[in-house]
């Protein structure tokens, strides 16, 4: 393979697994927005015990986000893959190091610092999310273990009590005393569940807010983008995943600020997306609203 192909090669793969970090983040984002929902029902309703969601929680931690924080690494922190700022290696220098600037040098610069910035927030931003889903995960195993068998405790002591209490009943008062010991102990233990309870829903908030920044970073990303086809493509294939993380309209705001000011054809940005994916991509006869992406 001669140093053009190898380059044109690089540049495509970049190209990809840009694209399909996009895709991945949108899908464990959607992912995790179901359970928010549902774990905010539940919650409502004091049923968390044996929902279920620890059990999703733990799936999507172990396998989407997992891959999407090791696939932020390996784009954001790999030298040649982007995660300079600038400097050496091809990035422009910086303006403040003394040297002669041609036209238009700085502007490349503070370009490159941008994105250089935005690829370490995206990086850091999605490694906290998945850090939080594990805490999330042992909450609310907590939850969906203990609280159950607390809840038989408790209705067990309460019935021994009502029957040692009842008339005719041998036991001794150092027994009584050993039954209210219990129920006390019980008690303890049942707030200790609801204290898990509560540091459940914190870190529910937590990962909420967390996800809700990582995808304003992602948007910007997105839209700093233009050159990338494959980006465009896999985004016209989720038109619907889309709009569930950014609300309706939100596919055609992002090509909009995506193709603004360029010579392509079409009169809205969904238009010009398609237009330039066409030329970059060929055929997209068989592209359909909403099928699935090849992110893998």
């Amino acid at each position: 393979m001669g140093s053009v192909d190898r380059e044109d090669f690089e540049l495509r793969r970049r190209k990809e697994e840009r694209a399909f970090l996009v895709v991945k983040f949108m899908r464990a984002h959607d992912s995790f927005g179901r359970i928010s929902e549902e774990f905010r029902l539940r919650s409502s309703t004091g049923s968390l015990a044996g929902s279920g969601l620890f059990e999703r929680v733990r799936e999507l931690a172990e396998s989407l986000v997992f891959d999407l924080k090791e696939k932020a690494h390996l784009l954001f922190r790999t030298a040649g893959n982007g995660a300079e700022a600038g400097g050496p290696n091809g990035s422009p220098a910086d303006p403040r190091s003394g040297a002669a600037q041609p036209n238009g040098q700085s502007r490349k610069w503070l370009a490159a610092v941008e994105r250089g910035i935005e690829a370490r927030s995206i990086d850091s931003t999605i490694g906290t999310a998945y850090h939080l889903l594990l805490i999330l995960q042992e909450s609310l195993y907590q939850i969906e273990r203990y609280t159950p068998e607390l809840e038989r405790e408790k209705a067990e002591i309460n019935r021994i009590l009502q029957l040692a209490r009842a008339p005719g009943s041998n036991l001794t008062e150092a027994e009584l005393e050993e039954l209210e010991r219990l129920r006390a102990l019980d008690e303890a233990s049942m707030r200790a569940a609801i204290e898990s309870e509560d540091m459940t829903l914190r870190v529910m908030e937590r990962c909420e807010t967390v996800y809700a920044a990582a995808a304003e970073v992602i948007r910007h990303f997105v839209t700093g983008e233009r050159d990338n086809e494959v980006l465009v493509l896999n985004l016209l294939q989720n038109r619907e995943l889309v709009e569930r993380i950014y609300g309706s309209g939100g596919l055609e705001a992002i090509f909009q600020e995506i193709f603004a000011g360029t010579e392509i054809a079409g009169e809205t940005g969904t238009e010009r997306a398609l237009s330039f994916a066409r030329a970059r991509c060929g055929n997209l006869t068989a592209l359909a609203p909403g099928s699935a992406a090849s992110a893998g």
